[in-house]
C-alpha cells in the first residue's frame, strides 16, 4: 500500500458512515415533507372542488333570485330556487364547522347571511366572500407545491449524500483490487 495516495480507508468508511447519517436525516425530512405536501394538495383538492361546486350553486340561486324572468315565476322555479338555496344553506353551514381558520369561517358565514335573504347588497357580498375563499384554497394549493418543491431538494440532497457515501467507500478498495489484479503487492502496516 505504499504507493497508495488515495484517501485512506479507515477514513474514507468514516466519511461513508457520516454521510450515510445525514442521508438518514435528510431522508427522514424528504419523508415528513412529502407527507405534509400530499395531506395539504389531498385536503386542498377536496376544499377546492367542493367550493366551486358551491360557488356553480351559488351564481345559479343568484341568477334565478334576481332574474326579471316572468319564468322563474312559477311555482316549479320557485320551488327549484328555494330547493338550491336549502341545499347550498345546508352544505355551507357544514362547511363551516369544518373549518379551522376564521377568515375561512367569516367568509362562509358571509355567504349563508347572503342565502338567508334576497337582498341583492348581501348577495354581491356573499359572491365576494365565495370568490376570496376560492382565491385562498388556491393559495393553499400553492403552498402544497412549495412544499414538494423543498422535498425535491430534499431528494436530491439525499441522493448526492448516498453517491458521496457510497464513493468513498468503493474507491479505494477498487484501486486496490485493480493493483492487486495486475500483480502488485500490497503490504499492510500493523
Amino acid at each position: 500500500m505504499k504507493d497508495y495516495t488515495f484517501i485512506r480507508p479507515g477514513i474514507a468508511v468514516t466519511i461513508s458512515a457520516a454521510t450515510l447519517l445525514a442521508a438518514l436525516v435528510v431522508g427522514v425530512l424528504l419523508i415528513g415533507s412529502l407527507g405534509r405536501a400530499a395531506r395539504t394538495v389531498r385536503q386542498g383538492g377536496q376544499t377546492a372542488q367542493t367550493l366551486h361546486r358551491y360557488n356553480a350553486a351559488l351564481e345559479v340561486w343568484r341568477g334565478m333570485a334576481q332574474s326579471a324572468d316572468s319564468g322563474l315565476d312559477r311555482p316549479e322555479a320557485r320551488q327549484l330556487r328555494d330547493s338550491i338555496r336549502t341545499a347550498l344553506t345546508d352544505n355551507f353551514a357544514t362547511l363551516q364547522t369544518t373549518l379551522t381558520d376564521a377568515t375561512d369561517s367569516a367568509m362562509v358565514r358571509t355567504i349563508l347571511e347572503g342565502l338567508a335573504t334576497g337582498d341583492v347588497e348581501l348577495t354581491a357580498d356573499a359572491r365576494q366572500a365565495m370568490i376570496v375563499l376560492l382565491a385562498r384554497q388556491d393559495s393553499a394549493m400553492f403552498q402544497a407545491a412549495a412544499t414538494s418543491q423543498r422535498a425535491v431538494l430534499f431528494s436530491a440532497l439525499l441522493l448526492g449524500l448516498t453517491v458521496l457515501a457510497a464513493g468513498m467507500l468503493v474507491i479505494p478498495m477498487a484501486w486496490l483490487y485493480v493493483r492487486y489484479k495486475r500483480g502488485a503487492v500490497i503490504e499492510v502496516k500493523v
